[in-house]
């Protein structure tokens, strides 16, 4: 079982040997001391400080071969018929032949023979256009690894990554051809430029498989085939020549495969309209592939279909699919394509890091190849004193999996699932605490569903359930990709879930002794404190029994408090309506009282705190105004309950006050997450109290 970055690491370095391979080609092609231009219609060759030589026709002493310009083109599909490539081939394998026998003359426009000589060719004489290309396949190829190699097996996950293979396919053959030294071996020349197309069709189904499958899948797998098999088709036309030409064997099916995808675009949108994350993705998606596509059908692909204009220059466009590659990435990022998640910058920061240490070595490297005694020393120093510890750092930072002993994990774990249940009360922390444990790249939940911890998917994944949260969850590469899931980690995670219990039978026990003493507490009160306030109440005079009864209010609905019991919203307005009416009829002020209730249960908690706020302004309003008429109006509905209370009776400077209470009923209102305003217009003032509604149903 190989860990993710294993894989990464085995992915990344058969890319580099496929650049290298390429690389060992393009250094391979005959070359001569003779460069061969164009101008005009003329084939010019021009010698090492000599002027050009206008070329009118090769020999070999025997006999001629006619100097076409043609034989300079980048690119030869372009040409009207498979006659003229296979012509085009045929001229090139024999004037290699000639190049390599050591027999081959330039006859110029006076008649007069030019002996040209081959030559070793070196990386310097490998042109910008051949590592523009290169490195624009290998880069596109990078991307697709690090997409493919972590992601779920998905048709739409395997067709994009075959285009990243197809495109380096592609554009690392014509790398060679195109930038040759005008020599070239005609089997070798057929061979890249059947591999060229061969990338270019595989590219093109697999674009259009991609499409028709992301973000939803293809209504028939028939359609996921289709792509493949017209690329099979296409490939068997074009190589066996059924047709005349490349426009009908290669070009116009590279183009109908193309569209076809797009047609694929088209049903996603259609099938995405009521999910707008699906769209957002898919608008990206599209976004990317257009940017990278049209501007080389447009380029190469229509002028060579319709033979109207001289192609551009097919390594230049070439690049422009790099910008699908590199939207794409950035739609990971932006939209989560393909359910990646952030862990991708972990991925990228982990491969920036060992181009450091790759880019150290090459500078040490250059140093080292500086002469002198003095250098030497100075270098080897250096080497062992600061690169070698600095590296094995690194090395050993970046790659070695680190094995967690139990002071290690606990340390991790306790603190995650303490911080947790003292933030949330119905939350166990188990989350918290696996992360910081395995810190795994994602981490995914379901219904409990088996009791046993296990490991799947060769050590990718493990599954931990949590019968206390009747859940199961999936952990996916630990330690952030750099090893597998092994048995170490099913102890662990066992202990875990023990840790995990035994926190939380502790926070029960501690709830448990903290309800059984509020109980005791209330008890108490309820039976000394209320006792003294009803003998209270019967000894009072009429002017002081209003106060008394509020007070033996405040202590039910402080008893009733420390039960901790919900109260449906109906029978908590009904409290109010019958206190308020009482307030005010001893108070001589008549009372308006609207309401407008929705099947919603308050806790006792919020229960508490309205019934508070409302004392409070009713209070107020009693107590400091002269207020002949109270409104109370009440309304929630839409998951929210909007209080108003209106008075009469302000004066203008009493109404710019604000006092201790105003401050109270605004504290308690921010306790509930509301809000809590007042104004006044003329001698009316109005206390307006908004606070949002769980959704729990009477």
């Amino acid at each position: 079982m190989l860990s993710l970055k294993t894989r990464i690491i085995i992915g990344l370095t058969l890319v580099a040997l496929y650049g290298f391979m390429i690389i060992g080609m393009a250094v391979n092609l005959p070359a001569s001391n003779k460069v061969f231009s164009q101008s005009d219609s003329q084939l010019l060759a021009q010698p090492p400080a000599s002027p050009p030589i206008t070329v009118t026709a090769f020999s070999d002493g025997t006999s001629q071969l006619p100097a076409d310009t043609f034989l300079l083109l980048e690119e030869p599909d372009v040409l009207a018929t498979y006659d003229d490539l296979n012509r085009f081939f045929h001229i090139h394998q024999q004037l290699a032949t000639w190049l390599a026998n050591d027999a081959l003359f330039i006859i110029d426009d006076r008649g007069q023979p030019h002996v040209v000589s081959p030559q070793a060719r070196t990386l310097t004489h490998l042109p910008g256009l051949f590592w523009l290309q290169l490195l624009c396949g290998l880069a596109g190829m990078v991307i697709c690894v690090l997409v493919w190699v972590p992601a779920k097996r998905e048709v739409a996950i395997n067709s994009f990554a075959i285009t990243g293979l197809s495109y380096v396919l592609f554009s690392s053959a014509a790398a060679i051809y195109s930038t040759r030294d005008f020599f070239m071996a005609g089997p070798l020349f057929v061979w890249l430029s059947g591999l060229n197309h061969f990338g270019a069709l595989l590219f093109s189904a697999s674009l259009g498989a991609f499409l028709w499958n992301y973000p939803r899948k293809a209504p028939s797998v028939w359609i996921t085939a289709g792509f493949y098999l017209a690329f099979a088709i296409a490939i068997a036309i074009d190589q066996l020549q059924l047709v005349t030409s490349p426009v009908e064997g290669f070009h116009t099916w590279v183009m109908a495969i193309f569209l076809a995808g797009l047609l694929g675009a088209v049903w996603q949108w259609l099938k995405t309209r009521q999910q707008p994350e699906h769209r957002s993705a898919l608008r990206w998606v599209v976004i990317s592939i257009i940017t990278g596509t049209v501007f080389f059908a447009g380029g190469m692909i229509l002028p060579a279909m319709l033979q109207v204009a001289e192609p551009a220059s097919q390594g230049i466009l070439f690049t422009t699919f790099l910008l699908m590659y590199l939207g794409m990435a950035l739609g990971v990022v932006r939209h989560r394509l393909f359910n990646l998640e952030k862990w991708w910058f972990s991925l990228w920061s982990w491969l920036l890091g060992g181009l450091f240490i790759m880019l150290t070595d090459l500078v040490l490297a250059m140093i080292l190849s500086l002469s002198g005694p003095v250098t030497l020393t100075l270098s080897v120093a250096l080497i062992g004193w600061l690169y070698f510890p600095l590296r094995q750092h690194l090395w050993k930072t970046l790659f070695l999996s680190n094995h967690q002993g139990l002071e290690a994990w606990l340390s991790q774990a306790l603190p995650a699932m303490l911080e947790v249940q003292r933030k949330t009360q119905s939350e166990s922390g188990m989350e918290e605490a696996l992360q910081a444990v395995f810190q795994p790249l994602a981490m995914e939940s379901q219904p409990l569903t088996d009791t046993g911890i296990s490991i799947h998917d060769r050590g990718e994944t493990l599954n931990i359930p949590d019968p206390l949260a009747r859940r199961t969850w999936s952990l996916h590469h630990a330690q952030q990709g750099e090893r597998v899931f092994n048995r170490d980690d099913i102890r662990t995670a066992g202990l875990v879930l023990s840790l995990n219990q035994l926190v939380n039978q502790a926070h029960e026990a501690h709830a448990l002794g903290a309800r059984e003493e509020r109980l005791r507490i209330r008890r108490d009160m309820h039976d000394d404190l209320g006792a003294k306030l009803l003998q209270l109440l019967h000894r009072s005079t009429d002017g002081t029994k209003p106060l008394v009864r509020e007070a033996i209010q405040d202590l039910r609905d402080l008893l009733k408090d420390m039960e901790g019991e919900s109260l449906s919203l109906e029978a908590a307005v009904l409290q109010w309506y019958e206190e308020t009416e009482q307030r005010c009829n001893d108070h001589g002020t008549k009372l308006q009282w609207q309401t407008r209730t929705s099947a919603t249960v308050l806790s006792a908690s919020e229960f508490s705190e309205l019934t508070r706020i409302l004392r409070e302004a009713v209070t107020n309003a009693l107590k400091h105004a002269s207020t002949t008429e109270l409104v109370v109006t009440l309304d929630s509905q839409a998951g929210t309950l909007e209080l108003t209370i209106e008075n009469d009776g302000v004066a203008v400077d009493q109404a710019l006050k604000k006092g201790r209470g105003m401050d109270i009923m605004t504290s308690r209102a921010r306790k509930l997450g509301g809000s809590f305003r007042h104004e006044s217009h003329s001698d009316r003032w109005r206390l307006i109290l908004c606070i949002p509604l769980a959704s729990r149903l009477s």
